[in-house]
């Protein structure tokens, strides 16, 4: 008993023996100060700054810059991931170890002292793993990032991106899983072989896009300590390049749901802020400049959803439009602040629009609210006067507006906004007759912004970038104007090149509008054609259209529609199957 009583005596006093101490594993990267101290030194340069928050003298660094191996985990929380992107894939054992250097950070740093100044923190570059990782980031920034705003290009927005994805391992870890995703894309909708990549394709494992992408959620999972308003830019970048990847994976509800997160999280940053948070203010720097910039990247998401979402609604819709209201002056600092401005109006637009075809969709809409209707008509007319007198004076800081591609497509979702709300009447479709000066004009506009996208991508390949452009715009005149000749120019523009708008493709919105054709004029065939618009009755004139894509392998896709006739009840439902050698071909 007395033996027995000394065991249990001396495992009690060694019970704090069972948990010691954790100390950081000893840092061949880290400042003098910190290895004395032995802890996690966060490599800042020129001096830590871990040492500078805590008072310490920081003693620099040894000369010979290392670089060190750290074994990471298995990745065990895969519930996590499915709770999050209702994903089943696991990602278990496939990092073995990450390769970190600092050793080109003090020469990349100064290159971006823009973007990291007093409250951004520490971060260091991170180099990739194997030249697969490196060809991939060679073309997230050759291709992806050009392509993400190609309607309203940013450079300080294309250096975040780029900056980020060089510094933060998650922000990598989602960009490499956009350039996987979006170089798959590309290889499978183009004829010629300008992005094909024998060493990717015989070396990347299938599953490699949505790896890249569960790791990237397992480190928001589990973020380092740091700055708040850094962890929230971190995050609203990466909800920003997972609704770029899903929408081009085809799960476009999986790319709502990220833009949700993501709106969600921006509603805390305050509009006034910013309208006035721009690179030109001295003011705007560092996080708070990052996290502007970001946060506009994601409401302009948010607001152009309305696009192909009926019960979608933009977060703080009726303040932004009020706000906006109040802007008004002489004239506009810049086609981007009108662009701002339209992309609101247009916004109203469809809701109002959309509200109507939601509750009503057999064909017995009410007429639209006719205060806020008139009050839209009348922004849309002072927007228009505003957006002359801009391109009549010029700005320096512009570029030529003669040859600014946002000039048409500007014109063009500005004049489809006004025929939509204006053609909205006690004659339904027939009304839309009285607009074909307008839609003439508007095939032209297409016209002219996509022999502007095609010179922008340089070729006729497949492109793909999150914004709303003219897409949908071009659906509205196909199904909307019954001219015959005014339809098929819409086609050609369409099948010249395929090109993703978010959840709109040129491909299928083609073929949509194509059985549209059949449906109304009773013919598939060119020289049966109807001559005039007039010759489709009211009664066999398409109202109330919507159409989803269903993805269904390498082969083929499918889209099924739903219709409803002018002055008939019933809704019809069709199915429509896309052959994977027609998304692949432009006619």
């Amino acid at each position: 008993m007395d033996g027995m009583k000394n065991k249990n005596t001396k495992t009690g006093n060694q019970a704090w023996r069972r948990k010691p101490r954790k100390f950081a594993s000893k840092s061949r990267l880290g400042c003098k100060t910190c290895k004395i101290r032995r802890v996690k030194c966060d490599l800042s340069r020129p001096s830590c700054f871990k040492c500078l928050s805590t008072g310490r003298t920081c003693d620099g660094y040894s000369e010979v810059p290392l670089a060190f191996k750290t074994e990471e985990t298995d990745i065990e929380s895969t519930h996590c991931h499915k709770e999050i992107v209702n994903r089943a894939d696991n990602c278990d054992n496939y990092y073995p170890c990450t390769t970190v250097s600092a050793c080109d950070s003090e020469r990349w740093h100064p290159k971006y002292h823009g973007l990291i100044l007093q409250n951004l923190g520490s971060l260091m570059i991170l180099p990739v793993t194997g030249s697969t990782q490196a060809e991939l980031m060679r073309f997230f920034k050759d291709i992806s990032i050009k392509h993400l705003n190609q309607y309203r290009p940013c450079e300080p927005w294309r250096k975040i991106l780029m900056f980020f994805s060089q510094t933060v391992p998650s922000v990598r870890h989602a960009a490499i899983a956009l350039a996987l995703i979006h170089r798959t894309y590309l290889d499978r909708h183009s004829n010629n072989q300008a992005y094909q990549s024998p060493f990717l394709k015989d070396r990347l494992p299938d599953k490699a896009p949505l790896l890249h992408y569960n790791h990237a959620i397992q480190l928001l999972l589990n973020p380092e300590v740091g700055d708040s308003a850094v962890t929230t830019a971190v995050t609203l970048l990466v909800c920003y390049l997972f609704t770029c990847f899903d929408h081009l994976a085809g799960d476009n509800v999986q790319a709502v749901k990220h833009l949700r997160g993501g709106v969600a999280l921006s509603c805390n940053i305050d509009n006034a802020t910013l309208n006035n948070c721009t690179y030109d203010d001295a003011q705007s720097s560092g996080v708070h400049a990052i996290i502007c910039q970001v946060t506009k990247q994601i409401r302009r998401l948010d607001m152009q959803a309305v696009m192909f979402l009926v019960d979608w609604t933009p977060a703080n819709i009726q303040e932004t439009f009020m706000s906006h209201l109040a802007l008004f002056d002489s004239t506009f600092r810049s086609l981007d602040q009108a662009a701002d401005h339209l992309q609101v109006l247009v916004a109203q637009v469809m809701r109002l629009r959309n509200t109507d075809q939601q509750t009503s969709p057999t064909g017995t809409m009410p007429p639209l609210p006719s205060s806020h209707k008139d009050i839209v008509l009348g922004q849309l007319q002072m927007w228009l006067s505003l957006f002359e007198n801009l391109l009549q004076q010029g700005n320096p800081s512009e570029l030529d507006f003669a040859t600014d591609p946002l000039v048409p497509l500007l014109r063009l979702q500005h004049t489809i906004a006004w025929i939509l709300l204006s053609g909205y009447g006690p004659g339904r479709e027939m009304e839309y007759d009285n607009f074909l000066s307008q839609f003439q004009q508007c095939v032209v506009l297409a016209g002219e912004v996509a022999a502007a996208h095609q010179r922008y991508s340089g070729s006729s390949r497949s492109t793909f970038t999150p914004e709303i452009g003219f897409i949908p715009v071009l659906y509205i005149i196909g199904v909307k104007c019954r001219h015959p000749i005014v339809r098929r120019g819409v086609l050609s523009i369409l099948r010249q090149q395929p090109i993703r708008e978010a959840a709109w493709d040129s491909i299928y919105t083609a073929r949509v509008i194509e059985r549209v054709i059949e449906i109304e004029e009773g013919t598939a065939r060119e020289e049966q054609m109807v001559q005039c618009m007039e010759q489709i009755p009211v009664w066999q004139r398409i109202e109330a259209l919507s159409f989803t894509h269903i993805p269904r392998g390498q082969s083929a896709a499918r889209l099924d529609i739903t219709y409803t006739f002018c002055a008939r009840e019933g809704i019809h439902i069709e199915s429509l199957m896309i052959e994977h050698r027609e998304s692949n071909h432009v006619k």
